[in-house]
């Protein structure tokens, strides 16, 4: 049952309120609220909170110094890193965009999960961010007619035990929105239909290729890797 604190902010992100019960009903260890003005799920069972906050130490680390050497930047702008647009098929918690958007570039993002597009759109709401436009929509039936000149695929995997444990916006994306098996290959068939200029797909960093087609170059890291298709 939401608050009408809750029902209020989640109205005024131009989203129904209703959307977010069926996720809930099947999630019961977490109820939403506002934690510190914050649109937040409370784990009953873990005592914590997750939100949406692009002023997150973290975030604030790789978006200053650091920026130009995220591997996310490498593989979606290439070597000359000029500003470009961006469909994200799959946005989740919206760092990848956020540090896109810090390019200079345009960020069309997509999140069908209705929880998870609240807490995203709030946070971009709190942030002022108006570079990346948030869609509560499934990628699969949009990627087609894009007019971005890159697509940037990041489906859901199995956690390892250890980063499930120790990661709680992990933990929390497992329990809601859990693995996303077929989504790359659904996503990268119809990506190649559309007129993008690029196609980049992060992986686990020793999974097979997507539809065993080998990319045109990648970027590696010790996690994870992105395989990148020039169109």
């Amino acid at each position: 049952m939401l608050s009408q604190a809750v029902k209020l902010r989640i109205e005024l992100l131009g989203l129904n309120p209703l959307d977010l019960d069926p996720v809930l009903l099947d999630n019961t260890d977490y109820h939403i609220e506002l934690y510190q003005q914050k649109l937040s799920v409370f784990n009953k069972k873990d005592k914590h909170h997750v939100f949406v906050d692009f002023q997150s130490k973290q975030l604030q680390f790789r978006s200053q110094a650091h920026l130009n050497a995220e591997l996310v930047i490498k593989a979606v702008l290439g070597k000359k890193k000029q500003p470009t647009t961006i469909m994200d098929c799959t946005a989740g918690f919206g760092k990848d965009a956020y540090l896109l958007s810090l390019t200079g570039s345009q960020i069309i993002a997509y999140e069908s999960n209705p929880l998870m597009c609240a807490l995203l759109k709030d946070g971009l709401n709190r942030a002022g961010i108006e570079s990346i436009t948030l869609h509560k929509k499934d990628a699969l039936q949009n990627i087609i007619k894009t007019t971005c000149e890159v697509i940037y695929i990041d489906p859901m995997y199995p956690a390892s035990k250890k980063s499930a444990k120790n990661n709680k916006q992990m933990t929390f994306l497992q329990s809601f929105v859990g693995h996303q098996g077929q989504m790359a290959e659904d996503l990268f068939e119809q990506a190649k239909l559309s007129k993008a200029k690029k196609i980049v797909i992060k992986r686990p960093v020793k999974a097979d290729y997507v539809c065993n087609k080998k990319p045109t170059s990648q970027v590696i890291g010790k996690a994870a890797r992105f395989d990148v298709y020039a169109q």
